[in-house]
């Protein structure tokens, strides 16, 4: 396997939890949530995508 793949994976993997997450502390903000509240969305939204992905990976 070229190191490319892992590599490309890694970086869409990254990219997409940092869209992910400003989108969810654009929403907090948004809100007025407290800096309390606002992490508390980013563990679950953490929580939520590693059990899908795990989810996902004993699936296939």
């Amino acid at each position: 396997m070229r190191a490319s793949i892992p590599i490309s994976a890694f970086v869409a993997a990254i990219v997409g939890f940092g869209g992910t997450l400003a989108i969810v502390i654009a929403a907090a903000n948004a809100v007025g949530a407290t800096q309390i509240e606002t992490a508390s969305w980013v563990t679950t939204i953490c929580l939520a995508m590693a059990i899908e992905s795990l989810w996902l990976s004993w699936r296939t």
